[in-house]
């Protein structure tokens, strides 16, 4: 039905009330003739909903429940509809509209409470709610053109204390909100931070953002790390601020004033150093060259006064000097540190490109200090770098014997006993690696490969025959099998014949080679007599009833 006829049928009480209404936000949504508005009866608000084609009405609802065809809000929107073009009112769907936020109840009663009574309220709620209080301050009070130390510390503190007041204990979903607050509350401290970035004072403020965090999680508990990584990202905002100097003498008179701040005012080196090690990070090339030259000239100071600074200090050091080049000046003031494999395989690797034998030394003190002989590995690889290329053949050959253990190699240990002029470590080292390889080889087929690539090496085939037991896989015997048929075919067969167990880790291909290897080498009545099933073991049994109808079934 159209607009028109609808309206034409409605009486002029109906027609009255619908105009009373007061129809909000009416607009074309979601489609070309859908039309949506929030009408008002009273403390109440509706939404309507009229489709259009054309002036045809083809939908319609309202969220009042109501049964009437049309009821007294849908009948207000479309007498708007009606009145905004009454010749087309299709037409209204392109017309920008003004429209109206709908308001909540809150928002009315805020307009209808007297301000005297609203603030009285408000100083009531502050009373219990401190962080209520901080959030007011913070929107409406004054912005300070200069911040001085205590301001920070003041506006972080009240920040907390509005949060769990006098408590020192700070529950999880507290240490959130305080960090809201903080962030939101120093948010005119970064703009004026900003404005100010090369004027040397504002060191001052940095500390103090630490200090004050610092201090506030010492006084208080509370679990995680969320203080910490507040930090970290001031840090990171700082350092990022100071990069962008554009003046290279704003920012070298910045960095002489925080270099002076950093070593030689009592107590700042802490809060400074992770700060300063972001800005070096972030600093252009020629920039990061000017830092770089400090430290070689306070490392020189040091050096003359016998002082060494902590591992964090001496670790940034030498990261700055080996990028900029500048290591080989400032060697003498560097050494390996007990426990620190990292700092010590940086420093070692360093070195050995300057003075090879004091990297030699260094990675003797790292090996001896190490609880663990696995930690010694790359520095036993440093070793056997710089044994081979200065022809140390000996050397190398015992450093070849310590990382055996780690990294088994026949080509190895025939270059130890080849090399090694200590004839009791020889001897012990081939005792215990033959001992440690035997014990290996019923679950690790490469310590047997070995063990038996010694044996064969020494040409030792009686010995290679006699450990021949169940930790011999059939694998291994394939190994051997050229060797050991060579030397002493029958022994060879009564071994495999009266040792060879199969289980779940036995490979079946292997099997059917060394069955194939057994039929093809030896004679029939042979083969009949040493594989004749027998009770004395379920794995020598299966072993024996396979070769034995492998030959059955070559008749």
């Amino acid at each position: 039905m159209k607009i028109l006829q609808i309206i034409a049928k409605q009486s002029e009480d109906r027609l009255t009330q619908a105009k009373k209404l007061v129809v909000r936000e009416l607009e074309e949504h979601e489609g070309k003739g859908n039309f949506v508005a929030y009408v008002d009866e009273g403390e109440y608000s509706y939404d309507v909903n009229i489709q259009l084609n054309k002036d045809t009405i083809v939908g319609h609802s309202c969220d009042c429940g109501r049964r009437e065809s049309y009821c007294m809000h849908q009948l207000a929107v479309i007498c708007a509809l009606a009145g905004i073009d009454k010749n087309s009112p299709s037409e209204v769907k392109n017309k920008k509209k003004v429209t109206l936020k709908k308001v909540k109840e809150s928002e009315q009663l805020l307009l209808a409470v007297e301000h005297e009574v609203l603030n009285s309220w408000l100083l009531e709620l502050f009373k219990s709610n401190k962080d209520v209080e901080l959030q007011f301050l913070l929107k409406f009070g004054k912005n300070k053109q200069e911040y001085q130390e205590k301001d920070i510390v003041k506006i972080l503190k009240e920040a907390v204390v509005s949060v769990i007041g006098k408590r020192k204990k700070i529950e999880t979903s507290e240490i959130k909100k305080i960090l809201q607050l903080w962030e939101k509350s120093l948010v005119p401290f970064w703009e004026y931070l900003a404005l100010n970035i090369g004027n040397e004072k504002i060191i001052n403020l940095f500390l103090a953002v630490y200090n004050a965090v610092l201090d506030i999680e010492y006084q208080t508990m509370y679990t995680g790390t969320r203080f910490r990584k507040f930090i970290e990202t001031n840090n990171i905002k700082i350092s990022t601020a100071v990069a962008q100097i554009e003046s290279d003498i704003q920012w070298g008179r910045l960095m002489d004033a925080y270099w002076t701040k950093l070593w030689w005012e009592e107590g700042q080196q802490g809060a400074l150093l992770e700060l300063f090690i972001l800005i070096y990070q972030n600093s252009k090339t020629d920039r990061k060259r000017l830092i770089s030259v400090k430290i070689e000239r306070l490392i020189e100071e040091f050096l003359e006064e016998a002082y060494h600074m902590s591992l964090t200090v001496d670790e940034f050091f030498l990261d700055v000097l080996l990028e900029n080049d500048m290591f080989e000046a400032s060697l003498d003031y560097f050494f390996p540190r007990y426990w620190e494999a990292k700092y010590n395989l940086k420093l070692i690797e360093a070195v050995k490109k300057v003075e090879p034998e004091r990297a030699i030394a260094y990675c003797h003190v790292v090996i001896e200090s190490n609880s663990k002989t696995e930690y010694n590995l790359p520095f036993l690889d440093i070793l056997e770098e710089l044994y081979s290329a200065n022809g140390d053949l000996n050397k190398l050959a015992q450093v070849k014997m310590d990382k055996f253990h780690i990294n088994r190699d026949i080509a190895d240990y025939v270059f130890i006993m080849d090399n090694s002029q200590d004839a009791d470590l020889n001897k012990k080292f081939r005792t215990n690696t033959l001992t440690m390889l035997r014990n290996s080889m019923g679950y690790d087929y490469d310590s047997g490969k070995i063990y038996f690539e010694i044996l064969e090496h020494e040409k030792n085939y009686t010995k290679m025959l006699e450990v021949i037991d169940y930790r011999v896989s059939a694998k291994l015997l394939l190994q051997v099998w050229d060797h050991l048929y060579a030397y002493d075919k029958l022994k060879f067969l009564r071994a495999i014949a009266g040792n060879l167990h199969i289980d779940y880790r036995t490979d079946p291909a292997d099997l059917d080679k060394l069955i194939h290897r057994i039929l093809e080498n030896y004679e029939k009545d042979v083969i009949r007599l040493l594989f004749k099933p027998d009770a004395r073991s379920n794995y020598l049994r299966n072993f024996k009833a396979m070769v034995s109808s492998s030959l059955e079934k070559m008749k």
